[in-house]
């Protein structure tokens, strides 16, 4: 089970960090386009050509479907890694049933909530709205398509809710970890359980520290199933510790 749930686990990280380049193509630009929207404050001019920031309004919203998908994907992704890596550590935990018991419980349980928290967050951010959006009935009859297109706002996401759902998977790979650097003395491979354990709670850890770091994140996650199926695999040819 944790040889299979960490080699799942580098393909979930590598789909995680497809994810944030998207959220980061995405969140950058939602900002040039909030910005554009509200530019006529001071250059009213501009709005001589609402075809420009329709255009953003629309490709952000197309942005935003996209990364809808792409989380449904990435939630499916991060379950099966976390359900095996927790029962491969219950295997690993010998005598010292309550690691592996903790470890197992926490990986089961977490993967549900993370999914929701993820899908509500892309999915139900609902629109920001701009000077632009709040003046476009008066455009209407000039420009009636670029107009319904700018009323409802710019589609934004719930960053909150995001962070939640990170936070959960992160909580989870630091319970991962502090299993794997308390067990390494039973171990056959005492070093790489305390480097995979290490590089969990670091990964865990950024997890918690918000959206900016994610990509690098996803990266450390992908060695820590490295070595921690390196860990496993070793194991299998060894009596229970």
């Amino acid at each position: 089970m944790g040889v299979l749930g960490s080699v799942l686990g580098v393909e979930a990280t590598l789909v995680g960090i497809v994810w944030s380049i998207i959220y980061y193509d995405f969140a950058g630009m939602y900002d040039l386009t909030v910005l554009t929207q509200n530019l006529p404050i001071i250059f009213p001019g501009i709005l001589e050509h609402p075809c420009i920031p329709a255009s953003l309004n629309v490709h952000v919203g197309n942005l935003r479907g996209g990364l809808v998908w792409l989380t449904l994907i990435l939630s499916v992704a991060l379950a099966p890694p976390l359900i095996l890596t927790g029962i491969g550590l219950y295997g690993l935990s010998g005598r010292e049933k309550k690691l592996g018991i903790i470890s197992t419980a926490v990986g089961a349980t977490t993967p549900l909530p993370t999914a929701a928290l993820l899908l509500s967050g892309v999915a139900a951010g609902g629109n920001t709205l701009t000077y632009t959006s709040l003046i476009s009935p008066q455009l209407f009859a000039q420009y009636p398509t670029q107009s319904t297109i700018l009323i409802s706002g710019v589609p934004n996401i719930n960053t909150s809710s995001l962070w939640l759902g990170f936070a959960m998977t992160g909580f989870t790979v630091i319970v991962f970890g502090a299993t794997l650097i308390h067990l390494r003395k039973r171990l056959e491979e005492p070093v790489l359980s305390s480097a995979s354990g290490a590089l969990a709670i670091i990964a865990g850890l950024t997890l918690f520290a918000g959206l900016q770091f994610l990509w690098a994140t996803f990266a450390t996650l992908s060695l820590t199933f490295l070595l921690a199926n390196l860990l496993f695999f070793q194991q299998l040819k060894q009596p229970n510790p």
